[in-house]
């Protein structure tokens, strides 16, 4: 989940295996970046960052009650 704080943006994860997830998501949103082509974009490893994003991503009325 995210929160937020003064001047500051807060993400937490749970994760049995915090370290090895987050090198694999940071290579990967890396990888999506670099490599990403119509031919690739159904690549395991585009899911799998689309859907850490989506873990980021409050909805519209919980982020509007972290700003308060």
């Amino acid at each position: 989940m995210v929160r937020f704080e003064e001047k500051k943006i807060i993400i937490e994860i749970d994760d049995p295996f915090p370290v090895d997830s987050w090198l694999v998501l940071m290579g990967g949103l890396c990888k999506m970046a670099r490599f990403t082509t119509q031919d690739n974009i159904c690549d395991n490893t585009f899911h799998a960052v689309i859907d850490f994003i989506g873990q980021l991503m409050p909805d519209f009325d919980t982020a509007k009650k972290m700003m308060k």
